[in-house]
């Protein structure tokens, strides 16, 4: 009799413990048959054995290719078991493999990615772990993409798919994402291997790479795009339209990043962009200007100077677009980004540069037809430029911008006057019609 609940202690917690086991399989963790795919996927795992050195030689050549900061792929293993994955050690990893070409620095990818998704799989992960890991795999997934020499590796995107439809309800809408961005993926390689231009692709594969807020895989359809159409001879009017648009998108794009919200809780996003950025700018694309690094965690003080980089990022592309903007085409378009650009420069302490810009707005506004919209528009715009005028140094701009905004106030307030006599004239007009129809019918 005594002894029975002694027995039947152990059966009750182990029956616990495989309820949570099997809670963890039905809600994220991935099937561990991924047979023909873990076999073809990840046999750059092979890369591991090529990494190990090879006595003192081996050590000296690895410490000259390395430097001192060396983090190898056993380095990168222990600190995923530990759930320390960091972007430092991986960009000072890939760095090293970047340099020796994109064939090494995918396979390595491929690698990581498998331990993320191990470490994933292990029973005694929490969810919230296990989600973090999920999305640290598909972030190195998303590189083997970026960095294959055709622009797209069919298979890391079908593995993305896969770890995407693991997720819990809550990621719905992310996993629905990756299904297009899968399908456009096929499209894109279809179309690089049969030789077809691949604007519209990249153009789609970009915008939903924003909405899943992966920027350095947009920016690198949108760069492929501006390539294509920069290097076409002659360019034709509808190509430099085109040119004009993707400046614009990618403006806006460096515009989405340093506009953050909700006290910086992006900052994993935003340090994310900045490794893969500067990565491709010290070795893959030397035409990219270095951002600066954040050090230490995100916050108001160390994104001060990215967000002046990113600022001046996004003026550039702006000013870009106004370069290659259509005449006589859409001018309400190209007067919203000469404010945008009015803001920008005042934000960024140059006043003179942000009067300008505000003031060719109001030049283009004031050939816009009047509605109650316009005049408000122009009200707004004329109270940047006073903002703007009060930082400019005493001289003759300065003048010149005061009587421009003095002249401007004159003629917006009788273009008002003149705007609503003629309203008040129409209404008249409609309802006298309206008391005449009455009488006829009586």
């Amino acid at each position: 009799m005594a002894q029975a609940p002694a027995k039947e202690k152990p059966k009750v917690e182990k029956s616990k413990g495989k309820r949570k086991e099997s809670l963890i399989q039905d809600n994220i963790e991935l099937p561990q048959k991924f047979k023909e795919e873990d076999r073809v996927f990840f046999g750059a795992k092979e890369t591991w054995s090529e990494e190990k050195e090879q006595g003192i030689v081996g050590k000296m050549i690895g410490l000259a290719m390395y430097g001192s900061l060396k983090v190898t792929l056993d380095h990168l293993d222990a600190i995923i078991k530990k759930n320390a994955i960091t972007e430092l050690p991986l960009d000072q990893h890939l760095r090293h493999y970047l340099k020796k070409g994109l064939h090494p620095a995918s396979a390595n990818l491929k690698c990581i990615s498998q331990m993320l998704i191990e470490q994933a799989r292990h029973p005694q992960q929490t969810i919230g772990t296990q989600v973090v890991l999920m999305f640290k795999s598909i972030d190195c997934l998303r590189m083997v993409i970026q960095y294959s020499p055709a622009g797209i590796d069919n298979l890391p995107a079908y593995l993305a798919l896969q770890i995407m439809a693991k997720m819990p309800p809550a990621f719905v809408p992310h996993m629905n994402r990756e299904k297009q961005i899968f399908n456009l993926n096929i499209n894109l390689q279809r179309a690089i291997k049969e030789g077809v231009p691949t604007i519209n692709v990249r153009n789609k594969l970009a915008g939903m790479y924003l909405k899943q807020k992966c920027y350095a895989d947009a920016l690198f359809q949108y760069e492929s795009i501006l390539k294509y159409f920069l290097d076409k001879k002659p360019q034709t009017p509808n190509d430099k339209e085109k040119i004009c648009v993707i400046h614009l998108s990618i403006g806006d794009m460096y515009k989405d990043i340093y506009n953050f919200k909700g006290e910086f809780k992006n900052g994993q996003i935003l340090q994310n962009f900045v490794f893969r950025y500067n990565r491709d700018a010290d070795i893959i694309i030397p035409s990219r200007t270095s951002l600066t690094p954040i050090t230490g965690q995100v916050n108001k003080l160390t994104v001060t100077h990215l967000y002046k980089d990113l600022k001046q990022l996004t003026v550039d592309h702006y000013e870009k677009a106004l370069s290659y903007f259509p005449k006589s085409k859409n001018q309400k378009k190209k007067s919203e980004i000469l404010i945008t650009l009015g803001q920008l420069y005042a934000e960024m302490g140059k006043a003179v540069d942000g009067a300008g810009r505000l003031q060719d707005s109001l030049l283009l506004l004031g050939k816009q037809r009047n509605s109650e919209e316009m005049f408000k528009v122009k009200e707004e715009t004329l109270e940047l430029m006073r903002n703007c005028i009060a930082k400019v140094p005493a001289g003759d701009v300065k003048e010149k911008f005061k009587s421009f905004v003095v002249k401007e106030e004159n003629t917006l307030e009788s273009d008002k006057m003149e705007w609503e006599e003629d309203i008040k004239k129409k209404e008249n007009i409609r309802q006298q019609a309206e008391k005449g129809s009455s009488k006829k019918v009586l």
